[in-house]
């Protein structure tokens, strides 16, 4: 049996001289691979000092003796699995980016170490056996650092999966809440029109009347349907669609249709346009309806005698067009502001909660953003920015 004490004095030295080293080259490896490596691993110094007690740990089992070896591998198996659940639960390190950093680690320490070993001992037995104790080592630490990244990784896959197990019930439950309202209106007029026919007391006003609900209703499942399949459609709509939009023409388009709902409210709605034309790449009909919908829904928070300030103008770097709507209505509690974006989230009697998740993914589709900012009886903010682009651009 080798004993290992007897060259613990001679290499374990010229090992830990040689971390520097090691350490140095793996961090240029991963540098030269990895874009932006620095800040994926957050702060560099303090990877190399973790990485020096674990190349110095790794060390001083080499040469340990047997019993104290076998419960020295298990701890390192442990702390391994440790540091793997961090870097996948807590760094959250992409998977690919993880693995070329453990094997870039085990290359190099390998490499580094075996050519000691090499140089310095001269028994081809004595190479032989801490060649391959130095291979087991790394395979204890790494492959436990592997195994606790992907246990890491999976249970956050198994979260994510239960959340869109959650999303997709509540939506769900939210669609079919939405369509049964008009069903039971339609069924409830169909009966009273059957029971008119078979009594032979039919009005033809009357029964004229029943019809025109009963299409007004299916009317509203079809929109609900519409707007639903436009909310779970992602990145759907086809680019040969899209198109350069003047951006004023639809603001005064949709301003003088929403003139007519700030009269029936008693509210007054102030429009504002740059001198210059703005134009976004898009789907006019698209801009249409988000306008459309945040208009509506700052009327409808408006008390009589409110006001809506409607602008338009380009970002101070001229890469984007601004859109705001202010209103001095009833506000947003701050204990909704986290959800009013959810599907069928909605504080409205006559609402369906859709309006405001769809402008998001609009929005978003054309590679814009949208902000909402909001004080309960003060009033709310909405400002969307959207890409300018040169009417010759497309």
């Amino acid at each position: 049996m080798i004993k290992t004490h007897k060259y613990k004095e001679k290499l374990l030295y010229l090992i830990i001289e040689k971390i520097p080293s090691m350490i140095e080259a793996h961090l240029q490896d991963m540098l030269q691979k990895i874009e932006n490596f620095h800040i994926v691993i957050g702060d560099i110094e303090a990877y190399r000092t973790s990485l020096y007690s674990v190349y110095t740990t790794v060390a001083g089992i080499l040469f340990k003796e047997d019993e104290e070896y076998a419960e020295a591998l298990q701890q390192l198996e442990k702390t391994g699995y440790e540091v793997g659940l961090y870097f996948g639960e807590v760094k959250e390190m992409n998977r690919e980016i993880f693995l070329q950093l453990t094997y870039s680690i085990r290359i190099y320490s390998f490499d580094y170490v075996c050519s000691l070993i090499n140089a310095h001992l001269s028994e081809p037995e004595e190479r032989s056996f801490l060649t391959s104790r130095f291979f087991e080592i790394l395979n204890a630490r790494f492959n436990s650092c592997v195994n606790g990244f992907l246990f890491a990784k999976d249970k956050q896959i198994h979260h994510l999966h239960n959340q869109k197990l959650s999303i997709m019930g509540q939506m769900a439950a939210g669609m079919a809440h939405e369509i049964r309202n008009p069903l039971c209106s339609i069924k409830g007029f169909q009966q009273l029109m059957k029971r008119m026919v078979l009594n032979d007391t039919t009005n033809t006003n009357d029964f004229l009347n029943y019809i025109d609900i009963c299409i007004n209703e299916i009317t509203k499942v079809e929109d609900l349907v519409s707007d639903f399949l436009l909310l779970a459609r992602k990145g759907d709509s086809k680019k040969s669609n899209w198109e350069t939009v003047n951006i004023n023409q639809i603001f005064r388009k949709v301003y003088d249709l929403a003139t007519c709902f700030a009269l029936e409210k008693s509210v007054t709605l102030h429009l504002s346009l740059p001198s210059t034309t703005l134009f976004t790449y898009g789907i006019s009909s698209y801009i249409e309806q988000i306008m459309l919908n945040i208009i509506k829904n700052s009327i409808s928070a408006l008390n009589p005698g409110g006001i809506l300030l409607i602008n338009l103008y380009p970002s101070i770097d001229s890469k984007e067009a601004v859109l705001t709507f202010v209103d001095n209505g009833i506000g947003i509690p701050e204990s909704h502001m986290n959800k009013i974006f959810e599907p069928f989230f909605t504080t409205k009697e006559d609402g369906i909660g859709l309006g405001l998740s769809i402008c998001k993914r609009l929005v978003e589709e054309m590679q814009g953003n949208i902000l909402i900012q909001s004080k309960e009886k003060e009033g709310t903010t909405v400002e969307i920015r959207l890409p300018l682009v040169s009417p010759a651009d497309h």
